[in-house]
């Protein structure tokens, strides 16, 4: 998940009742998946640039399989649909929910991507193969998830990807970052980082 600040309400005053935990707002001309007050994903139309830290993400190189950790409304599987057409994806995230709204509103059925419901870290755990490209989006609300620069994990990234892959990070740019980024560089080579407004993507190679 992404701690994108949500949009600006410029619009009636809120009622009393509390707002779905998860529903589709505006930003910036983009429907948007909002989850728990936080922007998770946005819609990206055939037409449309790819943009923010979504953009970040994609790789560098042509995969021909990714895993995407923390899907929510799968933006950048469908950005990787887009420019790598017939890739084989996988996505996991903790929230049936989400999942099933995404699919309903966000297009998140595409017939190259596998949906696993789960934890992250137990997928990477007992997971036995490899991949060209590793996305690591894990948040919940505004909170990282910090097993995601945990020693065990970046070590089965590390072996996940071989030697010719790539993991992407999604870290939030706050008095952590730093410590995040040197903790996935004593086990990665971090060779791009780029900073979008409050994120801060990682691009990290095994060797």
């Amino acid at each position: 998940m992404t701690p994108e600040p949500p949009p600006v309400n410029v619009g009636p005053e809120p009622s009393s009742q509390p707002p779905p935990r998860i529903r589709v707002v505006d930003d910036d001309g983009h429907p948007a998946l909002m989850v728990d007050g936080v922007v998770v994903s946005i819609a990206i139309g055939a037409a449309d640039a790819p943009s923010g830290y979504w953009a970040a993400m994609l790789p560098d190189g042509s995969p021909r399989s990714a895993l995407l950790l923390g899907l929510g409304g799968g933006t950048v599987a469908h950005l990787l649909n887009r420019r790598y057409p017939g890739i084989e994806l996988i996505g996991v995230d903790s929230d049936q929910e989400v999942v099933d709204f995404a699919r309903e509103q966000f297009g998140l059925s595409l017939p190259n991507l596998e949906i696993v419901v789960g934890d992250a870290f137990q997928y990477v755990a007992q997971c036995e193969r490899r991949f060209d490209f590793v996305a690591v989006d894990l948040f919940l609300g505004y909170g990282f998830q910090h097993g995601a620069v945990s020693k065990p994990f970046l070590r089965q990234l590390k072996a996940m990807i071989g030697h010719r892959g790539e993991v992407a990070f999604n870290l939030f740019r706050d008095r952590r970052t730093d410590q995040r980024l040197a903790r996935i560089g004593r086990v990665m080579r971090v060779y791009r980082v780029d900073r979008i407004k409050r994120n801060l993507v990682a691009h990290c190679r095994g060797y």
